[in-house]
């Protein structure tokens, strides 16, 4: 009769996880907390997700939720559990039981991890069976996006498949207790990859990879790689997400060499630094920083440097055979830590190094053996590669932040971020069926998004979809993630720009599908992307500034003030219009864009005058003074001169309202950069010079000038949203935009408007330049299509 009351008291329950679940050591977490806690039941991967099912008393499955949510493995994520009452089941014991491909839920997989303390401590450790294995990793840390092939996350469905574990290694992770219990990516040196050296005859050969390198020890390869780092060589490294391209950035011949394999002649280069100490010999890094650069993402983060005090102190003492010129282009240096053993075992030996990216620029990152081989040969001054035979499944660029405001914020979305979703609620409605759509991005830095409910599945980063190369890895991506994560589309959206590369797929896709499709504009889908981030509802002032984005009047747009609610957007005031020379081809002359300013202001732009057509309020930027500081210098040659009169005259002129062309044609007249060798060069040496007028005011009238445009921008934003609020009642503002990347601009701005009693947001986990465009195209499109 006891027994009986006992059993009455019993249920048994399913506990279903969503979150970062998989992947992390989740599983055997649980069964460790089910062992501590003498609960029976079982646990397994269901296509992303978790489901527990456990039998006991209410009050303990209770207590054993709640121990869960409290002990969770560091990388993981609990962002949602439901418990379903189940017919009383008796189990015998707790079991992780095999993975199941399921259902149709929201699936999530964690992005990939770098290697964690612990295991980082055992690659040093001489009396490690891991002792300096390159590919150490556990439940916690390792890659994971980069190698899978399907859901659930599972060795066999992973590159790891391909590398059977020993006798040691499947002990380990056959044992509940031990922290590589299911760790899918566990190896040792006698199971796992080892590196691979290929010199350079070999790679110019073209000979298959898996013949070189043969009785090179991992210890040798990277002896014999480092030799040729220091002296002035290049190498290729194959990382977690594709091949890395490795220099000493202190050698000029050695930055040289780089630039032109790359072609890439002037746009600054990352670097990978040995240990955060290292990084605060050259950089400064505030506590926010230190433990961003530290996180599990590794992402490369934007530090102002201080060389010209070392160069200044190694002057003095006679020690001048370092070049900091190179890493002088910019007042930041894009500063990363190492993000798997191998490279910790490279900058054992020479640190800090330049880790790029291995492809000519503006192409897809390299990611396989042949491509890098191929590469080579085309090149023909890369040293040597350091190979291994752990396939890459997504080729994956480290991601970019940078801190603003006191928090990090993201410039690239990619390795360490990408694919794991974000929460709109825009998308969840009860008692519905999730709604699923594509929102295909922008053109430039190009992202897309696959929605399934309120989770967004932002893609990593695919860069600019000018050449066919990265065009045909977008769309194999769209498919790819697609499968993966099990999503059917049931509606497209896309930029209004009709030569967008981006539209064109919409439009064909959409088309074949039969499935609607949407057009948003540009600048409504930066402003929408801060809303969907932050969960904004009511009104929201849009302070939306970028290079370019087509008009729903046909202009081009880019200072732009949007009153936004929901899917929906008024414009509310923006830059008055100028004739742009030359339209989208100002993007890279900054000197048209300084010229078509100057005929404006020629022709009156500074007069009073009403509203646009649309009965929008046009804003006036006055920089008389300099463009009386620059016009000499600026109209004193032939074809500056055809350039005025075609502008007189309207020919080949497009209307524009540009944000960021303003700025190009202030870097421009002020004599700081009159062209942009890559995107926001003009840009970034403008904020470059106010920097320097901030520290150093009254020491050079240039300087003075580019701080002075830059507080008149900042006053002009903060008048006009004074001016909206009093229209309309808004009291937020979204800051977003690529010229919002100018850290002077926005700390200004959001000092100023907080106040002023304004609530203040901005993008955080996507990028403000056209990097977060698909966010904001996938949360109008779910108020519109759902």
């Amino acid at each position: 009769m006891a027994n009986d009351n006992a059993k009455a008291t019993m249920t048994t329950e399913k506990i279903r996880l969503w979150g970062i679940v998989q992947g992390v050591g989740f599983r055997p977490f649980v069964a460790k907390i089910a062992d501590r806690l003498s609960m029976k039941g079982e646990v397994l991967n269901i296509g992303g997700l978790v489901d527990i099912t456990v039998t006991d008393t209410e009050a303990r499955i209770g207590d054993f939720i709640d121990t869960l949510i409290r002990e969770k493995p560091g990388p993981s994520e609990i962002v949602h559990i439901r418990r379903q009452k189940l017919p009383l089941t008796e189990f015998d014991s707790f079991t992780i039981i095999k993975s199941d491909e399921g259902d149709d839920e929201a699936a999530m997989i964690p992005a990939d991890l770098a290697i964690c303390p612990d295991c980082l401590k055992e690659l040093y450790d001489k009396d490690n069976p891991r002792y300096l294995h390159p590919f150490i990793s556990c439940q916690l840390c390792g890659p994971r996006y980069t190698i899978i092939d399907r859901i659930p996350y599972d060795r066999d469905n992973t590159s790891m498949i391909d590398f059977p574990m020993c006798d040691f290694c499947e002990g380990e992770y056959t044992d509940l207790h031990d922290r590589r219990h299911h760790a899918q990516t566990i190896s040792c040196h006698e199971c796992g990859p080892e590196l691979i050296w290929i010199d350079a005859d070999y790679a110019k050969a073209d000979y298959a990879a898996d013949a070189a390198g043969a009785g090179n020890s991992d210890a040798e390869i990277l002896d014999r790689a480092a030799a040729i780092l220091r002296d002035g060589g290049v190498i290729a490294f194959k990382s977690v997400g594709g091949y890395n391209l490795v220099a000493d950035p202190f050698n000029e011949e050695a930055v040289a060499k780089l630039r032109e394999i790359k072609n890439r002649e002037t746009k600054p280069f990352a670097v990978m630094f040995r240990s955060p100490d290292e990084i605060k010999k050259y950089c400064s890094m505030d506590e926010v920083e230190e433990k961003l650069i530290q996180s599990s993402a590794r992402p490369i983060i934007l530090l102002e440097h201080r060389l010209a005090e070392i160069e200044e102190a190694e002057s003095a003492s006679g020690d001048d055979g370092r070049s900091f010129e190179d890493l002088k282009r910019s007042r930041f240096i894009g500063s990363f830590l190492p993000s798997f053993a191998a490279q910790y075992m490279l900058l054992d030996r020479i640190s800090p190094l330049i880790f790029t990216s291995a492809n000519p620029s503006d192409m897809p990152m390299i990611k396989d053996e042949g491509e890098m081989i191929s590469f080579c040969g085309r090149a023909g001054k890369v040293d040597g590669i350091i190979a291994n035979k752990r396939r890459i499944n997504v080729r994956m660029d480290d991601s970019v932040t940078r801190v603003i405001d006191g928090q990090p914020q993201m410039i690239r979305r990619s390795k360490g971020y990408a694919p794991v979703p974000l929460y709109v609620s825009a998308g969840s409605r009860e008692g519905e069926a999730p709604f699923s759509l594509l929102a295909c991005g922008g053109q430039l830095k190009n992202s897309f998004a696959l929605t399934k409910g309120p989770f967004a599945y932002v893609s990593q980063f695919f860069g600019d979809m000018d050449t066919v190369e990265n065009q045909k890895i977008y769309e194999e991506n769209i498919l790819r993630m697609g499968e993966l994560f099990r999503i059917k589309p049931q509606a497209v959206v896309c930029d209004m720009h009709p030569l967008y590369q981006p539209t064109v797929y919409a439009e064909k896709y959409a088309e074949e599908s039969g499935l609607p499709l949407l057009k948003v504009q540009h600048h409504h889908a930066h402003a929408a992307s801060v809303m969907a981030e932050n969960n904004l509802e009511g009104k929201v002032i849009g302070v939306s500034f970028d290079g370019t984005g087509y008009g729903t009047d046909g202009a081009i747009w880019g200072g732009e003030f949007l009153l936004c609610e929901g899917g929906d957007f008024t414009r509310a005031a923006h830059l008055k219009y100028v004739d742009m020379i030359g339209g989208d081809s100002s993007m890279k002359d900054a000197r048209r864009s300084a010229l078509s300013y100057m005929a404006a202001y020629e022709k009156g732009y500074m007069q009073e005058g009403g509203p646009d057509a649309e009965g929008c309020r046009q804003i006036r930027v006055d920089i008389s003074d300099i463009i009386e500081f620059g016009a000499a210098r600026m109209a004193g040659n032939p074809e500056s001169l055809l350039i005025l009169k075609a502008l007189d005259r309207g020919v080949n002129a497009i209307r524009s309202s540009s944000m960021g062309r303003l700025f190009d044609g202030v870097s421009a007249l002020l004599g700081i950069k009159d062209y942009n060798d890559y995107e926001g060069q003009c840009a970034i040496m403008l904020e470059d010079a106010a920097a320097f007028a901030l520290k150093n005011p009254g020491a050079d009238e240039t300087s003075d000038l580019a701080l002075s445009f830059h507080e008149r921008i900042i006053d002009m934003i903060v008048r006009e949203c004074e001016q909206i609020r009093e229209d309309t009642g808004a009291g937020q503002v979204a800051l977003t935009g690529g010229t919002f990347q100018n850290k002077i601009l926005m700390e200004g701005v959001v000092g100023k408007l907080r106040s002023l009693g304004f609530d203040v947001y901005y993008n955080i986990s996507v990028s403000p330049n056209d990097g977060g465009i698909a966010l904001g195209q996938a949360f109008v499109g779910m108020h519109k299509l759902y």
